[in-house]
């Protein structure tokens, strides 16, 4: 295989593509490495300025606070997505948040440090 011929990826480009493929509604603004921790600290944002529940679309009401998850590790670093995940007003009035692709629904993340061995 020809090095020379093959396209070199950004790092932004393999997160895209290969690591946390978003839809079109969420892209990654920042990415930050840590070196002398071992992080890297992706911050995502919300590009559209509504969302789509079962097919209705609603107006964004507003943001809830940054919050963090965990992800796959990549190579030696750690790596962890920050978000702020729209809420909007459902025809009842009741505000809600939108699920994120990233995560499962109801579950709570738990940073284990890891085992030195």
């Amino acid at each position: 295989m020809n090095m020379e011929t093959n396209k070199r990826l950004e790092i932004k480009e393999v997160l895209d593509n290969v690591l946390l493929p978003l839809d079109a509604s969420w892209c990654i603004s920042s990415v930050k490495t840590d070196e002398e921790s071992g992080e890297i600290f992706l911050h995502l944002e919300y590009k559209l300025d509504y969302v789509e529940v079962d097919g209705v679309r609603y107006p964004i009401y507003d943001f809830r606070k940054a919050r963090s998850w965990c992800h796959l590790d990549l190579w030696q670093y750690h790596t962890y997505l920050t978000a702020r995940i729209p809420r909007y007003k459902d025809n009842t009035g009741k505000c809600k948040s939108i699920s994120v692709p990233w995560a499962d629904t109801y579950t709570i993340l738990k940073i284990i440090p890891p085992k030195n061995f």
